[in-house]
């Protein structure tokens, strides 16, 4: 099934409050509710493209592809690079470290940009 990861995205980009986002772009109250919490289960072609548009993101960056535990193998086909891939959300973990935590994290780059 595909799913649209719009609220993953738009923190990946430095959209803080992707709710009010999504209502400036003139979605309405519920869909963008049902959108952030990943329980849509269509989305319009002219919302991805304003998302796609928006974002500066294809719609492959949008929209992954979670398998249900009965569902076949994706080995050889092309969907398989749709499949949901965990991976960290860096704003996100900067966003919960404590003070003492980010200062490590400053050193650290302040060390790779030398």
């Amino acid at each position: 099934m595909f799913v649209v990861q719009i609220k993953e995205m738009m923190l990946e980009k430095g959209v803080l409050k992707p709710y009010a986002q999504l209502l400036k772009m003139g979605v309405p109250r519920v869909r963008a509710q049902k959108l952030l919490k990943g329980t849509n289960k269509s989305i319009y072609l002219s919302d991805l493209y304003k998302f796609c548009t928006y974002l500066n993101c294809t719609p492959k960056e949008l929209l992954k592809v979670v398998l249900p535990a009965d569902s076949i193998s994706l080995e050889n086909h092309p969907l398989k690079d749709w499949v949901k891939q965990e991976d960290i959300n860096l704003i996100k973990e900067l966003i919960d470290l404590n003070p003492n935590e980010m200062e490590r994290v400053k050193e650290f780059v302040k060390e790779l940009k030398r």
